[in-house]
């Protein structure tokens, strides 16, 4: 996932994707939409979307004004959330270990390393978790580990349909069996994971599609998913 072009909008369509899909499950688990989701979502736009000024930064740190477009968009971002969430900003302040590890992995490791892409996934799914305060004002773990281990899967898938090497064509099984654990231990519904039964045959036979019904696969798999959150979770 690489940031594009010179200006500072970030063309990670997956990530918006992602971010969006795990906005709304927020929601759709509680049946629930209140106005103050609007502002939220904006605001997460914003923290999403620093990713490309901060890239900027990272590759050329002699460059103040990327640095300056990345702090401004993260303070609007923050000054947003502090307002929405009132008093309760204290308890979410314990999820900033998951933007502070992503940004250090960036530094540190670079942006397509495999850790440094698992931890973008699950800083993407904490939306859903974000989504869900706003009604119950508390923070549900089995809601993140759901959305989180659903939509870090596709790390291993994408990298087996692009390097095509048994390594992570195994490891992409291996994590779909990993995300079964997980969801076992947390009492949530296997049924859950059924549209991950599409990374799982990839893995197993390379099949090739055009790039656009890879697209409109992944479309029908967040919307079974967003279904199958709503009936199961």
């Amino acid at each position: 996932m690489k940031p594009e072009g010179k200006g500072y909008i970030l063309k990670e369509y997956g990530s918006w994707s992602v971010l969006t899909v795990a906005f709304v499950t927020g929601l759709v688990v509680t049946r629930a939409f209140p106005w103050q989701a609007l502002p939220v979502f904006f605001a997460l736009g914003l923290l999403i979307n620093s990713k490309q000024a901060y890239t900027k930064w990272t590759r050329q740190p002699l460059e103040p004004k990327h640095l300056r477009v990345f702090l401004a968009q993260i303070t609007l971002a923050a000054a947003i959330l502090v307002v929405v969430y009132g008093r309760g900003i204290t308890q979410l302040l314990l999820l900033l270990v998951m933007p502070t590890a992503y940004l250090l992995a960036n530094r540190l490791l670079g942006e397509h390393f495999v850790v440094t892409e698992l931890l973008g996934f699950a800083l993407l799914s904490l939306a859903a978790v974000l989504a869900k305060f706003l009604v119950v004002q508390s923070i549900d773990m089995r809601l993140f580990v759901a959305t989180a281990l659903y939509f870090t899967v596709g790390v291993f898938k994408v990298k087996a349909v692009l390097l095509k090497k048994k390594r992570d064509r195994i490891l992409t099984v291996l994590y779909v069996l990993f995300a079964a654990f997980c969801y076992h231990r947390f009492q949530i519904s296997y049924l859950i994971l059924l549209p991950l039964a599409e990374n799982v045959l990839m893995a197993a036979t390379l099949y090739r599609v055009r790039l656009q019904t890879t697209g409109w696969i992944e479309v029908a798999k967040s919307i079974a998913f967003l279904c199958l959150m709503v009936w199961l979770f």
